[in-house]
Formats: C-alpha cells, sequence, structure tokens
C-alpha cells in the first residue's frame, strides 16, 4: 500500500503534493489536466506575485517544484481516476492506467463555475480581458469606481452585488434567462443599493472596452465589467461513493484537519464548503498533509 493518493492537480493538490513528499511519504498525484485556476487571468492577491501572476504560470511554478520530487517520493500520474473504494486498511483509487492503493486519500478535485449562455470563445475572450469576472474576492479591487453588472438571481446574487457595492457605487444586477425574482429580493436589492434591469438578458457581447447586454424588452445597457453569479458544481463524486457527508450545494464537509465523515479520507480546496481561494486551499493541503503524516507517525 501506498501512503497517500491525492486527486486533483490544482494549486491545493499540488501543495499536498510537495507537503507529503518533504515528509518522505510514498503518494500518487493524479493530475487529469486543466484545473480551473488555468483560466485565471491574473490573480493579484496572492502573497510572493507582487505583480499578480496568471493562473498557467502558477501551476507550471508549483509543478516544477513538485517535480523535485517525481520518482522518488511521489509518482504523478496524467489521468482520470474514474473511481474509488474502501477497503481493508483505506482506498483503492481506480484510473484509465490501473488502479492503486493508499492509506489515505486526498480529494482536491475543485469545483467548475457556472457560466453564461454565450460562444465558448466570446466568453473565454471575455475572461482574458477582465469584462467577465467570477470572484468578487480575488478581484473586486480592480473594478473599484467602475459599472458593473451582477449576472444571477436569488440570494447568491444579492450577496455578490452586496459585496461589490463596496467597491463601487454603479451595481446592477442582471437576471439570467427566465429566472425568478420574487418581492423580498427585490427589497434586498433595494435595500443594498443595487440597481435591477426589469427584464431578462437576451443576449451578452463585447464591444471594445465594454460588455454590452440585451435585455428581452429591447433595452440594452453597457457595462465595465460582468460578475457571474450563477454558482458552481462541485466535483464531489468520488466522496460521495466513499459515503462522506456533503452540504446541499454538493461541497464536502471537512473537520478542522480537513478530514471527512470517512476516517482517513482527507478534501482540500474549492470542493470543501468554505472560502474558494488559491491561499485557502493550499491552507487546506499543508493542513490535511500534517494531520496524514502524523497519523501514519503513530501507525
Amino acid at each position: 500500500m501506498r501512503d497517500c493518493v491525492i486527486v486533483g492537480g490544482g494549486p491545493a493538490g499540488l501543495t499536498a503534493g510537495i507537503y507529503l513528499a518533504r515528509f518522505l511519504r510514498d503518494t500518487v498525484l493524479f493530475d487529469a489536466g486543466r484545473p480551473r485556476a488555468h483560466r485565471i487571468p491574473r490573480t493579484r492577491n496572492l502573497p510572493g506575485y507582487p505583480e499578480g501572476v496568471e493562473g498557467p504560470e502558477l501551476l507550471s511554478q508549483i509543478r516544477g517544484q513538485l517535480a523535485h520530487y517525481e520518482g522518488r517520493e511521489v509518482e504523478i500520474r496524467r489521468e482520470a481516476v474514474t473511481g474509488a473504494r474502501r477497503i481493508e486498511g483505506g482506498f483503492r483509487v481506480e484510473a484509465e492506467g490501473g488502479a492503486v492503493e493508499a492509506r489515505s486519500l486526498i480529494l482536491a478535485t475543485g469545483v467548475t463555475n457556472r457560466p453564461p449562455r454565450i460562444p465558448e470563445a466570446l466568453h473565454d475572450e471575455g475572461v482574458a480581458r477582465g469584462l467577465i469576472r467570477y470572484c468578487p474576492i480575488c478581484d473586486a479591487y480592480e473594478v473599484r469606481g467602475q459599472k458593473v453588472a451582477i449576472l444571477g438571481s436569488g440570494p447568491h446574487a444579492v450577496a455578490e452585488g452586496r459585496f461589490v457595492r463596496h467597491y463601487t457605487d454603479d451595481v446592477t444586477v442582471v437576471r439570467p434567462e427566465h429566472a425568478p425574482l420574487d418581492d423580498d429580493g427585490e427589497r434586498a436589492l433595494a435595500q443594498a443599493g443595487l440597481k435591477i434591469l426589469p427584464s431578462h438578458r437576451r443576449d451578452i457581447r463585447l464591444d471594445g472596452d465594454a460588455i454590452v447586454i440585451e435585455m428581452e424588452d429591447g433595452r440594452v445597457a453597457r457595462f465595465d465589467t460582468l460578475y457571474v453569479a450563477l454558482g458552481t458544481d462541485p466535483h464531489s463524486d468520488l466522496a460521495q461513493a466513499l459515503g462522506a457527508d456533503l452540504t446541499e450545494a454538493g461541497c464536502i464537509l471537512v473537520d478542522p484537519h480537513c478530514e471527512t465523515s470517512v476516517e482517513g479520507l482527507f478534501a482540500i480546496g474549492d470542493v470543501v464548503a468554505g472560502l474558494d481561494q488559491i491561499a485557502y486551499g493550499m491552507g487546506h493541503a499543508a493542513v490535511a498533509t500534517t494531520a496524514i503524516h502524523n497519523r501514519l507517525l503513530g501507525a
């Protein structure tokens, strides 16, 4: 049996690999491809990067650091995990290139943002240029004083609009296609000092340095930035199959050591209920791997 299997090659999973390697733990890390961090145009709130860092560059640097231990303490398998089950003394993880058994298992599987219904090329261009954004905690500082739209409905859109309202006085909530907003929602928006377009959005397009939203009632509005507040889909299928407790939204519940309700199964990063931040996920990695190492010391 190996000491640990890590599923996920984003910042949290890669950091966990580095820690376990330095703990001299026999580890296998599965990296299936491009994590969500790969799509970050530039993050400016991660310490150590005064000018900010692009997602691909950040991943490349962490992977390069982990590569120092590859072939000794850590085996990196660039393939997808297809399933997992509990066995005596640990877990059996099934993958395209064959199964691995380990005493502990870390899920760093992340989430996927729900994008607006627009062509993928248009979406990717908007994200790259900072016209379409997803994380006000990450980058609302960059939109201070701008004219901002929030695409969403319900409590999530209200909460995101209230957060962005701290940075700019001009925030408008735009409802997606046929999304309802009841009287309570209207009142919550008004109390937060937010505007709302009374119709639903019909089309989104880029026009120079602006993002243009056309509504079903025919009106057209121009904004400097659009925040998408349509929610995320956690990649928690493996956790669910192993019997771990999840939130109503599908995120994985963990204790202060990042251990799930299943002994020996840990979860870190955005798939965990909490703050979706790179630094937070890296902190999870330090906590979980130290707990695993100390437990194995006493085994």
